[in-house]
Parts: C-alpha cells; sequence; structure tokens
C-alpha cells in the first residue's frame, strides 16, 4: 500500500530526515521517500492510516500543503 502526500515546509535534506525518522517509527511503515522539491512525501506499508500519517505529519511540523 503506498500514500502520497504534498506537504509544506520541507526546505532541506534535515526535514527529510526529521519525515522519515518520524514517520518510519509509526507500525506497519516500510519505507518513506521524501522530495524537498514540491514537499511530495511517499509513504509505503501495510494497513496504512492517511488520517494518523497526516496527524504524525502535522506533529512533526510538516502539515498538507494548501
Amino acid at each position: 500500500m503506498q500514500e502520497v502526500f504534498t506537504v509544506s515546509n520541507v526546505k532541506c535534506g534535515g526535514c527529510v530526515t526529521i519525515i522519515c525518522d518520524g514517520l518510519k517509527k509509526l507500525a506497519g511503515i516500510t519505507g518513506v521517500e521524501v522530495l524537498v522539491e514540491g514537499g511530495v512525501v511517499t509513504v509505503t506499508g501495510d494497513a496504512l492510516s492517511r488520517d494518523l500519517l497526516v496527524a504524525e505529519l502535522t506533529r512533526l511540523g510538516y502539515p498538507l500543503a494548501d
């Protein structure tokens, strides 16, 4: 299963690390890819909850882009 999000505030490699480390702590996640250009976050794993992922991204400081 895969979920793709466009988020705000992704500016550098440090942001990528924060997002990857934060999301990989959640159960069922097997991979996270972040593109600084455009703020695209792709999450792969089993039985992903979109609501949980959005909440965690927001908690980490990267809310969904308008």
